[in-house]
């Protein structure tokens, strides 16, 4: 284990300490609560996510994470780094003007060591999603089917909307497994691949997501043209607001060793973070 760990700081260049009560994984700190499996972790987001209008339709969301298990300084040791997101929704079905569906849902989710040079609300959405996808891939999440609730067997994720005064709010539910097969951190991929969220139908996930989201204050630099009166096209940029991602977490060999190392990552950064204390 202690050749492992020293073969990835060599290849990431950099040995970063964090506490000793924290776990490390894949340069974050999941903190106390990660020390602990049977602890949910919780991640919390801001998105902002395409309109669909009709089934057979797709959409996009994409954000920044911005706090692992409370904690928004989240970077192991000394780390000014983040997490972001770019997720894909397909196959919508059962629309309604106040409900959808989605057969399948990818997100892909990206590290970088360096998360100072962009804030998403000063470029378009598109020049968002380039930065994101340009960072280090970190881990990835699919769709799991059997919600429950009501939603078709073959859904993973679903959305209802609401008025609220002259603004449409929205919510969102789904279920996500961690891919196995990447792209993203082997490190990331065994800590998280728990099978610790039952679904509907007998079987377990490894995450359940809920979002909520609104159409009132929008990205100025994306076009907007009718996204508060119902008359936007397919794709445009009409909902911003918060996700969480909760599940549990396996049991990491020798906690202590991997609490003492992170591995450095570079990549294109999108927002600042503040050093994690010694």
């Amino acid at each position: 284990m202690k050749k492992i760990l020293a073969a990835l700081v060599t290849v990431s260049g950099l040995a970063l300490a964090a506490p000793a009560s924290a776990v490390v994984v894949g340069g974050i700190d999941f903190g106390v609560l990660g020390e602990n499996p049977t602890n949910s972790h919780i991640d919390t987001s801001t998105l902002a996510q395409t309109y669909v209008n009709g089934d057979g339709q797709n959409a996009t969301s994409y954000g920044v994470i911005t706090s692992i298990n409370g904690d928004t300084t989240y970077c192991a040791g000394n780390g000014t780094c983040g997490l972001f997101y770019v997720a894909t929704f397909t196959g919508s079905q059962n629309f309604s003007p106040s409900y959808v569906e989605f057969t399948g849902a990818t997100y892909s989710v990206y590290y970088t060591s360096n998360a100072s040079l962009l804030n998403l609300l000063t470029q378009s959405s598109a020049s968002d999603i380039a930065a994101i996808t340009g960072m280090t891939p970190w881990l990835t999440l699919t769709g799991h089917n059997n919600l429950g609730g009501g939603a078709a067997s073959n859904a993973v994720l679903n959305g209802a909307g609401v008025l609220t005064g002259n603004t449409l709010s929205g919510a969102g539910f789904g279920l996500l497994d961690v891919n196995t097969g990447g792209p993203g951190l082997a490190s990331v991929i065994a800590y998280l691949n728990s099978n610790g969220v039952a679904d509907a139908a007998g079987g377990f996930a490894d995450m359940a997501v809920t979002s909520s989201f609104n159409n009132f204050v929008l990205n100025s630099f994306d076009n907007t043209t009718g996204c508060t009166t119902g008359q936007a096209a397919v794709g445009q940029w009409c909902y911003q607001g918060t996700a969480n991602f909760r599940g549990s977490t396996n049991n990491i060999p020798e906690p202590g060793g991997l609490a003492l190392f992170a591995i450095a990552l570079v990549g294109l950064g999108v927002s600042t973070r503040s050093r994690k204390a010694q």
